[in-house]
């Protein structure tokens, strides 16, 4: 049996700081996302699925239809950057069996943690195309001479999102220990570190710059630092892809981001150019891994 999830694809970018309009639309550009490793998961974009699609430009929608069985319809506001992850069976085969709300966005986590690229699937669409229009002899006219941001901050983040995504490793093993420790009852601190760290995770990919950065950090710290002693920066260092110093220049943003009177020689945010911060996609990387680990050993303990 074959299962279609529509998720949308969405940018984890450098220019999430309010200062730069259409973020979301960075991803439109993504051509292939490839799951190497597993065969009966695959992913399409909205009009190169297979299945009949009508457009209906007047509202600026589509319509997607089954091949078979015209009956069944869906409206996709934002084709371009809507994506069906196709299940041949996989799903079907859980225990307990699949629960349509809860296990596809247990999924959708898996997915996220399983990738080093900086995108994630969502069940949102993001940001929504906006504008400003001016009122002329009793119309609306749209002003599409605005700029869409900053100039200095569309330049950082150009060519940033890669136009292949690939799913690396076990997506099977990880959804299934995602799934466990959102869904079971919580006997130890650890199964709760997990559990609070995957929300933690989520909320950070969908938020600004700062939130994401913060959040992904205390993932890191709650899951490495839970119930045991010594260097926050060398616990990092020694699980994932950071560097010591890496770890430590992350630290201390987040503690002047959370804690302004306390921070460590830093005077304000704009000194985070000196601490030589990791990028976002790096901050991810390593807290995909600590949580990825974390939750089988955990697993293998109880």
């Amino acid at each position: 049996m074959t299962t279609y999830i529509p998720s949308y694809l969405r940018p984890l970018s450098q220019t999430r700081t309010g200062t730069q309009s259409g973020v979301d639309q960075k991803t439109d550009e993504v051509e292939v996302v490839r799951c190497p490793d597993i065969e009966v998961l695959q992913f399409k974009q909205h009009e190169s699925v297979g299945l009949w699609v009508n457009k209906q430009a007047h509202q600026g929608k589509q319509v997607v239809t089954s091949d078979r069985q015209i009956q069944i319809k869906k409206t996709v506001d934002h084709p371009e950057r809507h994506w069906w992850i196709i299940s041949h069976g996989l799903l079907e085969n859980t225990s307990p069996p699949l629960r349509e709300h809860a296990d596809i966005f247990d999924f959708l986590i898996a997915l996220n943690l399983c990738t080093r690229d900086p995108v994630f699937f969502s069940q949102s669409p993001g940001q929504v195309v906006g504008g400003a229009y001016s009122y002329e002899r009793g119309a609306l006219d749209y002003r599409d001479d605005l700029s869409p941001g900053n100039i200095a901050t569309a330049l950082l983040g150009l060519n940033e999102i890669p136009k292949e995504i690939e799913i690396m490793g076990d997506v099977i093993s990880v959804y299934g220990d995602v799934r466990e420790y959102r869904s079971k009852h919580i006997e130890t601190d650890a199964e709760m570190d997990l559990r609070v760290a995957l929300h933690m995770y989520d909320d950070a990919l969908s938020s600004d710059l700062w939130t994401a950065m913060t959040n992904l950090y205390f993932v890191c710290e709650n899951l490495l630092s839970s119930g045991r002693h010594g260097n926050k920066d060398q616990l990092i260092a020694d699980r994932t892809i950071l560097s010591v110093d890496d770890a430590s220049a992350w630290r201390k943003m987040v503690n002047r981001i959370k804690h302004p009177d306390k921070g460590e020689n830093i005077e304000g945010l704009l000194d985070q150019d000196e601490l030589e911060i990791p990028t976002l996609r790096r901050m991810r990387r390593a807290t995909n891994t600590v949580l990825k680990e974390s939750m089988n050993e955990t697993n293998i303990d109880s």
